[in-house]
């Protein structure tokens, strides 16, 4: 697919209402002591994580092709038949992160990630992502990859928290509520059915050799 970076100012209008409710708290972390004894470590360190003034933070890891992404996770009880929204807070501590690298929140499965809404460098942008899929070309022309472009948003701390939505085999990822209330749903995938072993997962994720970058996540909410 061809890509084009378009770096666009946010505009209120483009933000839409949360047209998903959910009700029922499936877990909370807000990180104000010590981790949740429900988070599961995996390929992380003791060095690598930390709960420090409100906040869990989390070294950027390198990750090698084919292996599953260092990670906190936490396993919860739904199955993709229902519809449960996952939020985070996630900034970056010091020095930005560098290109491609970065941080967010994952849908995970037995098998590790399976979809993930992010901050990361692009080009030297900090952007959300995945992007927001346009097509760019003629009716009919659907077939052709060529015809569509991605639209990246800067990952300004004023759009809000990071969020998946899962509503029957689809996740959405998610931006939201700003300081002005709205939501921005950049990208939606379908996702492969499961009646079990579902969760979600946090992750800092760099090159080998960009040094040491931390992370920080705050406020971490799935509901049903």
């Amino acid at each position: 697919m061809r890509m084009r970076l378009w770096i666009t100012a946010i505009v209120a209008s483009l933000w839409g209402a949360a047209w998903c409710q959910a009700e029922d708290l499936l877990f909370e972390d807000a990180f104000d002591k010590e981790l949740s004894a429900r988070w599961k470590v995996v390929g992380l360190t003791k060095e690598d994580y930390r709960v420090r003034n409100g906040g869990l933070e989390l070294r950027a890891r390198a990750v090698k092709r084919g292996d599953p992404a260092p990670m906190l996770k936490v396993d919860l009880p739904f199955t993709t038949d229902d519809t449960v929204i996952a939020s985070v807070e996630v900034s970056v501590i010091g020095e930005a992160l560098p290109r491609g690298a970065y941080a967010g929140l994952t849908l995970t499965d037995e098998d590790g990630s399976v979809f993930t809404v992010r901050k990361t460098n692009i080009d030297g942008y900090f952007v959300f992502a995945p992007g927001e899929v346009e097509f760019i070309g003629q009716p009919g022309q659907e077939g052709d990859p060529s015809n569509f472009t991605v639209k990246y948003w800067p990952a300004k701390p004023e759009a809000g928290p990071l969020r998946i939505i899962l509503r029957g085999p689809y996740a959405h990822a998610q931006v939201g509520p700003s300081f002005t209330g709205q939501y921005k749903t950049f990208f939606y995938s379908a996702i492969q059915e499961a009646k079990a072993g579902l969760g979600f997962g946090l992750v800092a994720i760099q090159s080998p050799t960009d040094g040491e970058h931390w992370v920080r996540f705050d406020n971490f909410r799935v509901r049903k």
